[in-house]
C-alpha cells in the first residue's frame, strides 16, 4: 500500500532523512517512532505531499507523491498534531467546510457529516463551537475531518498528545475500529504503550536513518535482554552469588528487600538453568517470572540506549 523508495531529504547541510526504504502492506497499522529529530515529521510531510523529497519517492497504492501529488491527496487523510483556530464555527460547519474543499456534493454532505460525528461520538456536539471543545473532542473532530473523503490511508501525527487517560482509551478504540474497516494507518507518537496496543508493524528511525522495520511481534521477539523478577520469602544474599556466577547482573528493589530483578541474556533454556541454580542453592523463592518484553525496552535496545 505504501512503498518508501530510498527516500532522502536534505535541508542545506542537514540530512533530515537518509535512504528510507520499506513497504507497508495494506490494512496495517504502523507506528512511526524515534527520538526528537529522528525524521518522523519529515517522513509524514513527504508522504502527505507537503514537502518534496531531495531524492527517492513514495508510492501510495502505486501512485507517486512526487509525480501525482493531487491523486495521492485523495488517497490520504492527514491528522496533524495541531488543530488550528476556527472561531465562530460549529463542529458541523467545520466538517461542511472541509467537505466542500473535497468537492463532496451538497446533497451528500449532511448525511456524511452526521455519520462521521456518530463514528467519533460527537453527535451531541454538532452545533457546539469548535473552540469550546475539549482537547479529546477536538482530536476526534480532526479525525472525522481526515475521514471525510473516505481515504484508504490515514496519517496521524501525535494523535494522543495532551489527552487525558479516558480520551486516550476512546481514541484507541476508534483507531481499532478503523483498522478493522481495512484502513492503512501510520501513527507517529511518543506514547509507546498506546502504539503497542494499536500497531501491527513498527518503523524505528534515528538521526534520519531507518533502524528497524518489522511486525510488532517480530521486533519484540528480538529483544536480547530478559528481565526475571524473583521474590523470596526472606532477603537472600546468596542469590546475587548465583546470578553473578552465571554471568548475569541483578538489581534489588529498594522498597521491597525480598524482590530482585535479574537482567540476563539467553533463551528459555538459560532461564531454566538459572532457576535450577537458585533451587540448588536453597534460595527461598516465592516468585520467579519473566517480565513480558515491552516496546519501550525494545526501542531503547535497537537505538543503542540503556535502561
Amino acid at each position: 500500500m505504501i512503498a518508501f523508495q530510498h527516500l532522502h531529504k536534505q535541508y542545506g547541510d542537514v540530512c533530515a532523512l537518509g535512504d528510507l526504504h520499506c513497504d507497508i502492506p495494506a490494512g496495517a497499522t504502523v507506528g512511526l517512532i524515534g527520538p526528537n529529530g529522528a525524521g518522523k515529521t519529515t517522513t509524514m510531510r513527504i508522504l502527505t505531499t507537503l514537502v518534496r523529497p531531495t531524492r527517492g519517492d513514495v508510492l501510495v497504492n502505486g501512485v507517486s507523491v512526487t509525480e501525482q501529488a493531487h491523486v495521492v491527496r485523495r488517497l490520504i487523510g492527514f491528522m496533524p498534531d495541531t488543530f488550528g483556530v476556527y472561531e465562530h464555527m460549529s463542529a458541523r460547519e467545520y466538517l461542511d467546510f472541509y467537505a466542500r474543499c473535497f468537492h463532496i456534493p451538497a446533497h451528500e454532505r449532511p448525511r456524511l457529516i452526521d455519520d462521521l460525528l456518530g463514528l467519533v461520538d460527537l453527535s451531541n456536539k454538532r452545533e457546539s463551537a469548535v473552540m469550546s471543545l475539549s482537547r479529546g473532542m477536538a482530536q476526534r473532530l480532526s479525525l472525522a475531518r481526515a475521514l471525510l473523503h473516505d481515504p484508504t490511508v490515514l496519517v496521524l501525527d501525535e494523535p494522543a498528545s495532551g489527552l487525558d487517560p479516558r480520551a486516550r482509551v476512546e481514541l484507541r478504540a476508534l483507531l481499532h475500529e478503523l483498522h478493522d474497516q481495512g484502513k492503512t494507518i501510520l501513527i507517529s507518537s511518543h506514547i509507546l504503550a498506546d502504539l503497542a496496543d494499536l500497531c501491527t508493524h513498527l518503523i524505528i528511525l534515528d538521526h534520519g536513518k531507518l533502524i528497524a522495520y518489522d511486525t510488532l511481534t517480530a521486533l519484540l521477539s528480538t529483544q536480547q535482554t530478559r528481565r526475571i523478577v524473583v521474590q523470596t520469602t526472606e532477603p537472600s544474599p546468596q542469590l546475587r552469588h548465583v546470578v553473578e556466577a552465571l554471568g548475569y547482573r541483578m538489581s534489588a528493589d529498594a522498597q521491597l528487600p525480598t524482590r530482585y530483578v535479574i537482567h540476563m541474556q539467553g533463551d528459555d533454556a538459560a532461564q531454566a538453568t538459572l532457576l535450577k541454580a537458585c533451587i540448588a542453592a536453597d534460595i527461598p523463592i516465592h516468585q520467579f517470572a519473566s517480565e513480558a518484553n515491552t516496546l519501550e525496552r525494545t526501542f531503547l535496545q535497537v537505538t543503542g540506549s540503556t535502561i
